[in-house]
């Protein structure tokens, strides 16, 4: 994206400070940024942070600077948000507002100009995160490749399956929780315990970056026959399974009738 043109921001939480972040942060051209209220504290300092940041007084007045208007609510506040707004013609609109599709956004906005729909994480921040988009648009693109790379998907209902595995993050941190809970209450220090999970899994995760590896083989790679990672994932991870592919494909049809 460049750097003359101006990004809004409607919806300043966790999402916005790692987009502000990561385009601001060691960078030498960053955009002007303009950033609504809505979560003031966030936006203030944001602000105070970087010179190319503002705070509008209101919703609208991000709308009117903005050349690129990115919107970032919680799907719960879509409607009270969006619908009051007037979109300048030739705006390009980033919806991360979870399960509402193109022709919802555009329904919202009474904008008939491009929406373009991503999945942006919080390692974005880091410039170090893959953002899903769709569908493809030069622009948003090139906005999300400064970010770490985006991944356009070749049509709306794959969009939805991505938002689907994205759901899965928290609980990744919440089985590593439960690894080193288990841990202290076998008697080693809790400290310990949390270092040693977060230790070992950094090192598995740095596996993920050979691309030529599956990730089955990946998997297969780490364990021995009758090994104790093959009891835990024959006793624990195979029965669980299919509850979680069930739970993806519930989330999956909510996603696909507007979340």
């Amino acid at each position: 994206m460049e750097a003359e043109r101006t990004l809004g921001i409607i919806g300043v939480g966790e999402i916005a400070h790692a987009i502000v972040s990561g385009l601001c942060d060691g960078t030498d051209v960053p955009p002007a940024i303009a950033l609504s209220p809505r979560g003031a504290r966030t936006a203030a300092e944001l602000a105070e942070r970087h010179e190319n940041v503002r705070v509008c007084p209101d919703n609208q007045a991000v709308a009117d600077a903005a050349d690129v208007l990115i919107l970032a609510v919680r799907p719960q506040q879509r409607a009270e948000a969006l619908a009051p707004l007037t979109v300048r013609p030739g705006t390009l609109v980033i919806s991360a507002v979870a399960g509402t599709s193109v022709a919802d956004v555009g329904e919202l906005l009474g904008h008939d100009g491009p929406v373009v729909r991503v999945i942006p994480l919080p390692a974005v921040s880091r410039r170090s995160s893959i953002t899903v988009t769709y569908p493809a648009h030069p622009v948003a693109e090139a906005l999300f490749d400064r970010l770490g790379g985006a991944l356009v998907a070749p049509a709306e209902e794959a969009f939805d399956v991505f938002s689907a595995l994205t759901s899965t993050f928290t609980s990744y941190y919440a089985y590593l929780a439960t690894l080193a809970d288990w841990g202290t209450r076998q008697g080693i220090d809790g400290e310990a315990a949390d270092r040693y999970v977060r230790g070992l899994f950094e090192n598995a995760a740095h596996a993920l970056t050979d691309a030529s590896k599956t990730l089955p083989r990946i998997a297969a790679g780490h364990e021995t026959p009758g090994g104790i990672n093959e009891r835990i994932r024959t006793t624990w991870y195979e029965p669980h399974r299919e509850p979680l592919e069930r739970a993806l494909d519930a989330l999956l049809a909510d996603l696909k009738r507007g979340y």
